[in-house]
């Protein structure tokens, strides 16, 4: 299992402000097709909170790994680089501007935000305006599905991303959405490691053995679910 578990460095995504230039991607964020196989096993997770008939958009998308991994009828993907489109597909329209810029989608036309290692990236402030206009775009009860580096279980890898700028727990992150008028429906203190680097083959039954235990080794991302009203 550690073995295995060594592979999956599979959730970290580049930041999609103004800061962040090409360098980022060779520097943290290098394009690794194994990543392809345990997002499968994530998106498999999370599936049940996600509707396949309806719409769904990631923020953030860098390599397009999480929104590929989920079902739904209408996918759009949000990045700042126009490079990381091509990882994409036919099937996902890509939305290449900052996420601090308003959304150009109608008011309650999304089922589901999806968000794996993105509010880490803004200020509090900024991070209250992207979560503002997700809830504008959002149906009522559609939700936002956020994966996040867990300061309480990592502090000391937290700011090995030099572009991080906002610490965030699992109760924290939970508490800040609530502020915001989102409603928690679902929270995992322990969702996945941190950053796993290995030379080993990445195996999708691997994560999904994993996220199948009752305690997780080596846990240092939370999950966290909230639902529009």
């Amino acid at each position: 299992m550690n073995a295995s578990l060594n592979a999956l460095k599979v959730l970290e995504k580049p930041a999609s402000d103004a800061s962040t230039n090409a360098a980022y991607h060779d520097i943290r964020f290098a394009y690794d097709p194994r990543r392809a196989a345990p997002w499968r096993a994530i998106g498999r997770y999370v599936q049940p909170w996600v509707k396949p008939s309806e719409a769904v958009l990631e923020l953030g998308a860098g390599y397009g790994e999480f929104i590929q991994s989920v079902q739904a009828e209408r996918k759009f993907a949000l990045d700042m680089n126009p490079a990381l489109s091509q990882h994409w597909g036919a099937s996902v329209t890509p939305l290449i501007q900052s996420a601090l810029q308003p959304l150009p989608l109608p008011d309650s036309s999304i089922s589901t935000v999806l968000a794996s290692n993105f509010f880490e990236h803004f200020t509090h402030d900024e991070g209250a305006v992207i979560l503002r206009e997700a809830m504008r775009v959002l149906r009522p009860q559609g939700r936002i599905i956020a994966v996040q580096p867990n300061f309480r279980l990592s502090p000391n890898r937290y700011f090995d991303d030099y572009t991080h700028k906002t610490i965030f727990t699992d109760q924290g992150f939970q508490d800040f959405l609530r502020s915001l008028g989102y409603t928690i429906v679902h929270a995992e203190g322990r969702f996945m490691p941190f950053s796993m680097k290995s030379h080993l083959p990445t195996a999708e039954w691997i994560v999904r053995l994993y996220l199948s235990l009752p305690v997780r080794p080596l846990a240092g991302q939370f999950l966290v679910i909230a639902e529009k009203p």
